[in-house]
C-alpha cells in the first residue's frame, strides 16, 4: 500500500506523462519515467517504456540496463509489445542471438519469435530461420499470429532471392487475412522481382487502398511507373521519396521551389540528392536549363567537378567536398553554403519537368566532354601495351554491400572470358573499389583484365572519364560506370537484371537516357552467360570488332 505522500506523487508523474506524451516531449518523459520508477522499482512495464525513450534517444547502454529488468520482472503482454518491435531493428540486440535465445526460451511468444528470428538472420544463418519458421507453422497458432509468421516467411524468401517460394507465402497468408497491408506489400515487391509487373501493381493499388499515405508503396510505385514507361505517374509518385528521409535540405529555403516559372534574369538552385550517377544523369537536362536564360547553380560531387566545369561552361557548380570514406565504401560530405537564388529544385524532381514523356527525351550521344590531352595519352599508352587489340573497359559489380539487388547486379569473373576469348580484345578494368584479388583470380582462369594504376574513379571521375573515352567500347553492369561512358557517347552495352533498375525501363536497345547505351536484359537470375554471348555478337555485327 502506497503512503499518501507517494500515492499523490505518483498520480502528479502519471499525470505529467500523459502531458508529455501528448507532446511529443520525449526528453521530458525520460525524465518522468526515472522519477516514477524511483517509486515504483518493480513496474515492469515502466522499465519498458523507458527503454524504449531510450532507444529512440540513441542512448542504447542505458536502454539494455532498463530492458533487463523490465525482463526479469514478472510482467504481461504489453511489456514485450512494448519492447521487442524496437529491439528487433536494432544490431545491439538482434546481433545477439545468445541473448534473443535466451529471451524466447523463457517466454516463447510472437514479439520474442521476431527478435530471435532477426538475430537469426543479421548471421545469415538463414536454414536455422528457416527452420525456426516452418516449424512454427506446424504448430497450431491463431490466426493472425500465423498470417504474420507467413509474412516473416515471405520476408526471409525475398531476402535470399527466392521470389517465387516469397509470392507462395504471401498468398498463403492473404486467403486468410486478404486486408492484410504487409503482405499485399511483399507480395507486390516479390512480383517485381520475377517481372510480373501488372500483377504488382495490383497489390501496390490494395496497399493504398487500405493505407493511402503508406509511403514505402508510393515510392515503389514511382519506380515502376517510371520503368514502366508511364512517366506522369512516376514522377508524381517520386516526390513521396521525401517523405522516407528528413528534409533536412529544405529547412535551408525561404525561397520557392521551381514549377517551371521562366527564368530569364533569374538564378536557379539545383541541389544534389542520391548517388553520383544520378549526379551524372539529371545533368543531361543542364543545356536545357541553360537555354531559358537564367543562371543555373548546379551542386555536385567534388569529384565531378573538373569534368562538368568543362562539359558546361555557362553553368555554375557548387561543390560537395569529401570528408571521409567508411571501411563499407560510404563516404561523409561536406556541403557548402548555397548562393543566394530566386528559385530551388532537388536534382531528381527536374524529371517531372523536362522529361514527362518519352518523346521529351533528346537523342544526343553525348553531353559530358573527356580531357582530349589526357583521352590521347592514355590512348597512346594503351596502344603501345596492346598493339592491334580493341579496347573493351569492363564493370562486374555494383556496390560494395550484399544484397538482392547487389547481388542482382554482379557478375562472375569467369563469366567475362566471353568477352576476353574474342579475338583481338584487351579487356580494361574499369571497376570501382580494389579488385587485385579478384583479377588475379580471373587470370588463373585465362580472363586478362588490364588494370591503370593512374586511374582511381572514387576520388578523380576525370581521369576516369578521359580512360573511359580512349576505349572502343564498354561493357559494364548497371553501375556509375554506365552513366559515366552513356554521358560521354561511349558505345556501351549495360547489363541488366531480369528487374532492372527504374530508369532502364524493360526493353532492350539504346537507352532514352543515354543514346549511345544498348540494354542488354538478363533473363535469368545470376546467370549472366546468354547476356554475355549476346554482347559478344553486338560487338561484332556494330563493327567494333
Amino acid at each position: 500500500m502506497f503512503k499518501p505522500n507517494v500515492q499523490a506523487e505518483v498520480q502528479r508523474i502519471a499525470n505529467a506523462l500523459n502531458d508529455a506524451e501528448r507532446t511529443e516531449n520525449v526528453p521530458l518523459q525520460i525524465r518522468l519515467y526515472q522519477q516514477l520508477l524511483q517509486h515504483l522499482p518493480d513496474l515492469a512495464l515502466g522499465h519498458a517504456h523507458l527503454a524504449s525513450l531510450l532507444l529512440k534517444q540513441g542512448d542504447e547502454i542505458a536502454a539494455q540496463t532498463h530492458v533487463e529488468q523490465a525482463l526479469a520482472l514478472p510482467q504481461d503482454d504489453k511489456v514485450d509489445a512494448t519492447l521487442f518491435d524496437e529491439l528487433a531493428t536494432r544490431p545491439r540486440f538482434n546481433g545477439n542471438l545468445v541473448q534473443a535465445q535466451r529471451w524466447y526460451d523463457a517466454a516463447p511468444n510472437l514479439w520474442r519469435f521476431k527478435l530471435l528470428l532477426a538475430a537469426l538472420n543479421r548471421i545469415e544463418s538463414h536454414v536455422e530461420a528457416e527452420q525456426l519458421l516452418v516449424k512454427t507453422l506446424e504448430q497450431p497458432l491463431p490466426a493472425h499470429e500465423q498470417t504474420q509468421v507467413l509474412n516473416l516467411l515471405a520476408q526471409l524468401y525475398y531476402n535470399t532471392a527466392r521470389f517465387h517460394e516469397s509470392i507462395a507465402c504471401c498468398q498463403l497468408g492473404l486467403e486468410q487475412a486478404p486486408e492484410s497491408v504487409p503482405l499485399n506489400f511483399n507480395l507486390a515487391v516479390a512480383l517485381e522481382q520475377v517481372a510480373r509487373y501488372r500483377e504488382a501493381f495490383a497489390a501496390y493499388s490494395k496497399v493504398l487502398s487500405l493505407e493511402p499515405e503508406h509511403v514505402a508503396t508510393h515510392n515503389n510505385l514511382a519506380l515502376l511507373m517510371l520503368r514502366l514507361g508511364e512517366f506522369e505517374s512516376g514522377w508524381r509518385h517520386y516526390e513521396w521519396r521525401w517523405a522516407q528521409v528528413q528534409k533536412e535540405h529544405e529547412q535551408h529555403f525561404s525561397i520557392p521551389r521551381w514549377q517551371g516559372e521562366p527564368l530569364q534574369g533569374k538564378t536557379l538552385l539545383i541541389w544534389a540528392e542520391q548517388g553520383i550517377g544520378d549526379h551524372i544523369m539529371f545533368a543531361s537536362m543542364l543545356d536545357e536549363l541553360s537555354a531559358l536564360g537564367g543562371t543555373v547553380y548546379y551542386e555536385i560531387y567534388e569529384r565531378l567537378d573538373a569534368l562538368f566545369r568543362r562539359s558546361f561552361p555557362t553553368v555554375q557548380f557548387i561543390r560537395r567536398e569529401l570528408q571521409g570514406t567508411a571501411q563499407d565504401g560510404s563516404q561523409t560530405m561536406h556541403r557548402q553554403s548555397w548562393p543566394k537564388s530566386d528559385y530551388h529544385i532537388p536534382m531528381g524532381s527536374l524529371g517531372a519537368l523536362l522529361r514527362p514523356s518519352l518523346e521529351s527525351f533528346p537523342r544526343r550521344q553525348q553531353y559530358l566532354k573527356a580531357d582530349p590531352e589526357q583521352v590521347a595519352a592514355i590512348r597512346t599508352d594503351y596502344a603501345q601495351r596492346f598493339p592491334g587489340k580493341r579496347l573493351i573497359g569492363v564493370s562486374w559489380r555494383g556496390g560494395t554491400s550484399v544484397s538482392n539487388e547487389k547481388q542482382s547486379r554482379r557478375i562472375g569473373l569467369d563469366s567475362l572470358g566471353i568477352l576476353a576469348r574474342l579475338p583481338n580484345v584487351q579487356l580494361i578494368n574499369l571497376q570501382y573499389g580494389d579488385t587485385r584479388e579478384e583479377r588475379e583470380r580471373a587470370l588463373a582462369h585465362g580472363v586478362s583484365i588490364h588494370h591503370d594504376d593512374s586511374v582511381d574513379p572514387l576520388y578523380d571521375m576525370d581521369r576516369q572519364a578521359a580512360q573511359i573515352a580512349a576505349l572502343d567500347a564498354v561493357v559494364s553492369i548497371d553501375n556509375t560506370t554506365v552513366h559515366l561512358a552513356g554521358a560521354l557517347g561511349v558505345p556501351t552495352y549495360a547489363l541488366l537484371p531480369l528487374n532492372p533498375n527504374w530508369r532502364w525501363g524493360l526493353e532492350e536497345g539504346p537507352s532514352y537516357w543515354y543514346p549511345s547505351v544498348k540494354r542488354v536484359r538478363n533473363r535469368e537470375l545470376n546467370d549472366w552467360n546468354a547476356a554475355l554471348a549476346s554482347v559478344a555478337a553486338q560487338l561484332q555485327a556494330d563493327g567494333i570488332l
